[in-house]
């Protein structure tokens, strides 16, 4: 008898850790690791821009993730310099330079290496990304229709997505494949959410990446209201 309740205390202890604890989570599950310099980054080439962006106080004034732009430091997120920037060669010239003539004087950064320099400006780009993709995936119920004719200019004019895509091949009933607000996501980011580590992106995925860095809210709208009008 005394052997059976010790056994049966043994189980309602162990019963009692196993609900007790919780469970381990899965390195997918974790969540994002957070510290003074904002979220870490998803890939290590990131995470090498990231220490750049921190450890020369970049965050201080223009923010950990740009949207919190302080001391008057210039909206990285809609700044059309950055927008045209390619690894650091149009933005480059600025940081090594520095802005000491105004008021909130940005300073002059020319130890930073070309490599340094080129990591700095893809995680630049990268925190624009996912700024802009929250920005402009919201819609208001109050916001006006877009224009469908505007839509398919940019289509094929400014935007360049005819030179990958199709009204009446890859494109077409894509109204009836996805709701408007679906729709809108696969637009702004037909890809995967975050960069993967050791997974290049191809170039139509880093064409779409482009080309959100540098939408406007109209492009956006004309551009939807145009894809919904594919519908055989």
């Amino acid at each position: 008898m005394l052997r059976v309740l010790q056994r049966r205390a043994r189980l309602i202890a162990a019963a009692i850790v196993f609900f007790a604890t919780p469970p381990l989570l899965t390195a997918q599950q974790q969540p994002p690791q957070q510290d003074a310099g904002g979220y870490k980054a998803p890939t290590a080439a990131l995470e090498r821009g990231r220490a750049v962006y921190v450890l020369n106080h970049c965050h201080f004034c223009h923010g950990t993730d740009l949207t919190q732009a302080t001391m008057g430091a210039a909206n990285l997120v809609d700044s059309a310099l950055v927008g045209l920037d390619q690894d650091g060669k149009s933005i480059g010239p600025l940081v090594r330079a520095g802005l000491p003539n105004l008021q909130t004087a940005m300073p002059s950064y020319r130890d930073l290496t070309a490599e340094e320099m080129a990591d700095l400006a893809r995680y630049i780009h990268f925190l624009r990304q996912q700024a802009k993709y929250k920005e402009l995936v919201v819609t208001s119920a109050q916001a006006p229709a877009g224009d469908a004719q505007a839509g398919r200019t940019y289509f094929n004019g400014v935007g360049n997505c005819a030179s990958c895509h199709s009204p009446v091949a890859d494109l077409a009933g894509i109204s009836r494949k996805y709701d408007a607000p679906m729709l809108r996501s696969r637009l702004l980011r037909p890809g995967p959410a975050m960069p993967v580590e050791g997974a290049a992106a191809t170039s139509g995925h880093a064409a779409h990446l482009r080309l959100l860095e540098n939408y406007t809210r109209a492009n956006v709208d004309n551009l939807l209201a145009y894809l919904q009008t594919l519908l055989q």
